[in-house]
């Protein structure tokens, strides 16, 4: 079953940073948030991600510095002419710095050379000239960089440069009016399920258990629609018996690294990439999985977030509702939801003997609350309760007699629990253990007496006259006070 709606509003001209003071110019004529963004920043690219903002406009546009700074580096790759870019930093010496770089600027229009300070506004080229196929978007790609070193660790150390950030929380904005969309994961279902970090995934419609990730299948798109695109915050939530609530994946904020270093990481945590979800960005298909639960909810990409899932264990059996939260940049936000049925069964299994020596070790009840379940020991006072559902289950075991034990469990595997029961409350004149006094407990005791049967556990409860001793006067009082309205009874 799936819910969908969105929430959100129109904005136009709007910024909508984290935090950011900035509000920079945009780098391309004319400087206007009415822009076509055909790729964001963390979008997935091969085995990378996408390092930038692609921003479409056509050859020929003129490039413009968004800040201030000294050119580094002024480079192609593969000998490319369509890849010709510029890196403007903050710093002219070695030490680290940041800046920004502009890529596809044609290499005859560059207007600096390494080393040049340029100012704010200043021309530095303009769009490079692809060929002409169907494919072709031309854009000017856009990012923050980091990086340290002279002229030629610069330009030789490309696949080492950190980038740092997403442009759109530099710039003044975008107009973006459309929503983000949640998307079908998993044969005609909202969300797919599989084991925590395995290739193995819930049937439709199938109960899960165990730990379990969410995936979760979403693109969003900023003023261009020729190809799909990420959102730029991604969250889930869970409601039920119990619940966790909305936590945050991924905001594509934080820096990703290298092509050499944490960029290939970052990606397999974010992304599902699998047979069976398969993430990819190509001119044909845009596909993108997103594993919701790789995440410990603080905001940061960690090694550490691949461990992290749904822990199914811990929640009681039954019907859950999971939700899914996209987000763009502008604001407008999708909320999409699925109802999914929880089923985890282990066993509790143990012994229950006696610290007083009883050895009558049947009878001794074990009951599992909330789920339900009871049973009780045989003669060798073992016991097995083999379909306990999960979450927390109170374990009762008591018996006439004695004080009962109780405890509180998560029920995450199976549990042996043996326990030794001592002596405690009971029913004076009790003397078989049936929680009533009749003729079955003066029998009981003569039979004990005088017949060699078992004796009375506790003991206590047949000193029914409180002597200190269990003889043919507690037989009498018993009879008297059940038959000839005696004086009652009195057990130590």
């Amino acid at each position: 079953m799936a819910n969908r709606y969105k929430i959100g509003f129109i904005i136009f001209l709007v910024f909508f940073g984290v935090g950011s003071t900035y509000a920079l110019q945009w780098p391309v004529w004319p400087d206007s948030t009415n822009h076509h963004v055909s790729a964001v920043y963390g979008l997935i690219q091969g085995d990378h991600l996408h390092t930038g903002i692609d921003i479409a406009v056509p050859a020929g546009n003129p490039v413009y510095a968004v800040e201030s700074g000294y050119v580094k580096a002024i480079i192609t790759l593969y000998g490319n002419f369509s890849s010709w870019r510029m890196a403007i930093c903050d710093s002219a010496n070695e030490s680290e710095c940041n800046g920004w770089m502009y890529a596809h600027v044609a290499q005859s229009s560059f207007a600096f050379e390494v080393g040049d300070w340029v100012n704010q506004g200043d021309s530095i080229g303009t769009v490079v000239n692809w060929p002409e196929q169907p494919e072709t978007v031309q854009h000017l790609h856009f990012s923050k960089i980091r990086f340290a070193g002279d002229s030629a660790t610069w330009y030789n150390g490309f696949w080492d440069w950190e980038f740092i950030g997403n442009p759109l929380e530099y710039l003044d904005g975008v107009y973006d009016t459309d929503f983000p969309v949640i998307d079908l994961a998993w044969y005609g279902q909202l969300f797919a399920f599989c084991r925590n970090g395995q290739v193995n995934y819930f049937m439709p419609g199938e109960p899960i258990s165990g730990d379990v990730d969410i995936i979760s299948s979403m693109y969003d798109c900023y003023n261009f629609y020729q190809w799909k695109n990420i959102p730029y915050k991604i969250e889930y939530k869970i409601e039920g018996d119990s619940s966790i609530p909305w936590t945050t994946t991924v905001c594509f904020t934080e820096p990703i690294g290298s092509y050499n270093t944490w960029m290939q990481t970052y990606r397999s945590i974010i992304y599902q990439d699998d047979f069976f979800c398969n993430s990819n960005f190509g001119v044909d298909s845009q596909v993108m999985f997103f594993n919701l639960t790789n995440t410990d909810g603080d905001g940061i990409v960690e090694v550490e977030d691949m461990n992290e899932s749904w822990r199914t264990t811990n929640f009681y059996n039954g019907e859950y509702t999971v939700y899914a939260r996209a987000s763009d940049f502008a604001g407008n936000a999708t909320i999409d939801s699925m109802i999914v049925t929880v089923a985890n069964f282990f066993a509790v299994t143990g012994t229950v003997d006696f610290s007083d020596g009883n050895p009558y070790l049947e009878g001794t009840t074990i009951e599992v609350t909330p789920d339900g379940q009871v049973d009780s020991t045989d003669a060798s006072g073992e016991y097995i309760i083999d379909s306990v559902g999960g979450g927390y289950q109170t374990i009762t075991i008591s018996r006439i007699g004695y004080e009962s034990f109780d405890t509180s469990l998560i029920m995450s595997q199976n549990l042996q629990l043996d326990i030794t029961l001592v002596p405690g409350g009971y029913i004076c004149g009790d003397v078989n253990n049936d929680l009533m006094v009749n003729i079955f407990d003066i029998t009981f005791t003569i039979s004990f007496l005088y017949l060699d049967g078992p004796a009375p556990y506790p003991g206590n409860a047949a000193d029914v006259n409180n002597d200190g001793t269990i003889n043919i006067f507690d037989i009498t009082t018993l009879i008297n006070n059940l038959y000839m309205e005696g004086p009652p009874l009195n057990c130590p």
